[in-house]
This record gives C-alpha cells, sequence and structure tokens, in this order.
C-alpha cells in the first residue's frame, strides 16, 4: 500500500510539471512576436504623406528636342474604402508644384495631379497608376528574391528584384535606417539603355523613384548616356515626409 501511495504521489508531482512546463511553452509562444516579413516598407495610415522633389528630362528625335522640367509631387493616403473585391484599398491623392525661376515652392499652392489607388495584402503591395496596377513589393521580403511586377498587367513580364534590404540610407538630409532597392529593369545595349528602380524605407514607403528609358542610333565610344537622342530620364527623391499615428 505504501509503495503505491508512493507510485501515485511520484505520477501526480510528475503531470503537475508537465502541465506547468506546458502551460509556460504556450505562453512564451502567444507573448512571441510575429516574424517581420517587411510589410512595413510599405506603411498605409491614412493622412501619411510623401513629398518628391521630381527632375524629368524629354528628349524627342523628330523633331530633335530636349524638353526639361522641375516639379513636386506630394503622394497623400487620403482615405480607405473597399474595392469591387471587399479588399481595403488606399486612396492616393497625388498633388503636385511646378518649378518657376520666380516664385519659390513655399508661396505656390498644390494643384491635384491625379488620383491612383493601392492595396497591401498579406504577399503582395499594388498600386495602381494611371490604371494600370503593379505588383510593387511582395512578401516576405528578402535580399535576391524576384516577382513578376506586371503580373497583373498587360505590359509584359519583368523580373522584380530586391537588393541592398534592410540597409540605411541618407537622402537629401534625410537618414533611414532601414532600405530596400527593387530593380524593376535593368537592360543596357549600345543603341538603348532601361533602368527602372525604387527604393523603400521601412516604415515610410516609396523614398526614391528612377525611370531611365532612352536610345541613341549614333554608336560611339562614348556611353550612351552621353548621346542621348530619344527616350526619358525621371528621378523623384524624397524631400519631406509625415506618418499618421
Amino acid at each position: 500500500m505504501r509503495h503505491y501511495k508512493l507510485n501515485l504521489a511520484l505520477k501526480t508531482y510528475i503531470v503537475c510539471v508537465f502541465s506547468v512546463f506546458l502551460l509556460l511553452a504556450c505562453t512564451k509562444k502567444q507573448n512571441e512576436e510575429a516574424p517581420d516579413i517587411g510589410s512595413d516598407y510599405f506603411p498605409g495610415t491614412k493622412g501619411s504623406y510623401i513629398v518628391y522633389d521630381v527632375d524629368s528630362t524629354a528628349y524627342t528625335a523628330l523633331p530633335v528636342d530636349t524638353i526639361h522640367a522641375k516639379f513636386l509631387i506630394k503622394e497623400m493616403i487620403d482615405s480607405v474604402f473597399a474595392d469591387n473585391q471587399g479588399r481595403p484599398t488606399l486612396k492616393i491623392v497625388r498633388y503636385k508644384k511646378t518649378y518657376s525661376p520666380t516664385i519659390p515652392y513655399s508661396q505656390m499652392s498644390w494643384e491635384i495631379q491625379d488620383v491612383w489607388a493601392a492595396n497591401k495584402t498579406v504577399s503582395t503591395a499594388e498600386v495602381v497608376e494611371e490604371n494600370t496596377r503593379f505588383i510593387k513589393l511582395i512578401f516576405p521580403v528578402k535580399s535576391g528574391k524576384t516577382w513578376n511586377g506586371n503580373a497583373q498587367n498587360t505590359i509584359g513580364e519583368w523580373n522584380y528584384k530586391y537588393e541592398n534590404v534592410d540597409e540605411a540610407l541618407t537622402i537629401n538630409n534625410l537618414s533611414f535606417d532601414k532600405t530596400l532597392v527593387v530593380n524593376q529593369k535593368y537592360y543596357p545595349t549600345l543603341i538603348s539603355y532601361q533602368r527602372y528602380t525604387e527604393k523603400y524605407a521601412k516604415g515610410v514607403g516609396m523614398i526614391y523613384r528612377e525611370i531611365t528609358d532612352v536610345k541613341s542610333n549614333t554608336i560611339t565610344m562614348a556611353p550612351i548616356l552621353s548621346r542621348i537622342e530619344e527616350g526619358i530620364v525621371y528621378k523623384m527623391n524624397v524631400i519631406d515626409y509625415y506618418i499618421a499615428p
């Protein structure tokens, strides 16, 4: 009988210890943070905005001309609504100030340029620009990861690629602890040069954009960017931003 009571007590002790460990394990698991998939590279809070300094140069072959333009673009998340699939959708209102040599930007009023839309899901961040949908980012973020950024449009397959993930970067005296590069397209030849790139900062969004798509039928030893005959060079650099709480 005494031996039986000892065994029963031992079993009870083991069960209690096991229960405590199980409870601690469950509590630890519940308290663990969800893995960081990089979704903060595309925040979406109503009232947030980013202001860009934009420099655009267009080259025309017939007639031969070079058109240079400078302006500011302000992209603001105006509201959140449900699209026709019931998904939360960001309404992005884009404002513009056109450079003037006599009037500073501070004395100009913002004028509405256009309205875009964006969706962030568990696996993608998509933006509709001028009625064309692009898959800007995919989650989880990982250096070297590729995807077809044009899978939701008819432009044709472009293999976007993550580069320089979580690296610090400074643009126009604005410092960002973690940024990444999306290399959308890079295709240089003797008669053409295409480079489409965007950079994103964690907790902010897109901070840089470059579209260089030019041609030159005059082949020399000089780099093509110094003998452009047709195309566009377009660059956006962040100069200010606000992230709403």
